[in-house]
């Protein structure tokens, strides 16, 4: 009996996991979708105020800080940022000026400001299944 409880739970607990994935990976794609529909908007803003449509950073949060509101600067509500030691899944955490990750169960996935794009700069395979 406690070999077939044993044997159901193992099943259960990777169902689980792969739903909570998911999830993360669900979340990861809306928000990233909101930051560079965020960025667009950003940079014809400023073109049509006649600024220069480069755009320097996303947020004046700290690097590397738990409960930062990233992105603020793009869109219109706050994602809160975890840190590089807890890596919270499902959450971003800011690196660098211009650099930040999102963790998921599997790996962390990396993401840069470059040329007024954010840019997926993990694995290839992984940057495509967020297109």
């Amino acid at each position: 009996m406690l070999l077939i409880v044993a044997i159901i739970t193992t099943f259960a607990m990777t169902k689980f996991n792969q739903v909570t994935n998911k999830t993360h990976l669900v979340t990861l794609k809306s928000q990233l979708a909101l930051i560079q529909s965020g960025i667009s908007k950003q940079k014809n803003k400023n073109i049509l105020l006649s600024n220069l449509p480069n755009i320097s950073s996303l947020d004046d949060a700290s690097t590397n800080v738990n409960n930062q509101e990233l992105f603020k600067k793009v869109i219109d509500f706050s994602i809160v940022s975890t840190n590089t030691s807890d890596r919270k899944l499902g959450s971003w955490a800011k690196v660098s000026q211009n650099s930040y990750i999102f963790y998921l169960e599997t790996n962390p996935i990396n993401f840069v400001l470059e040329n007024n794009s954010f840019v997926c700069k993990s694995q290839e395979d992984i940057c495509k299944e967020l297109n």
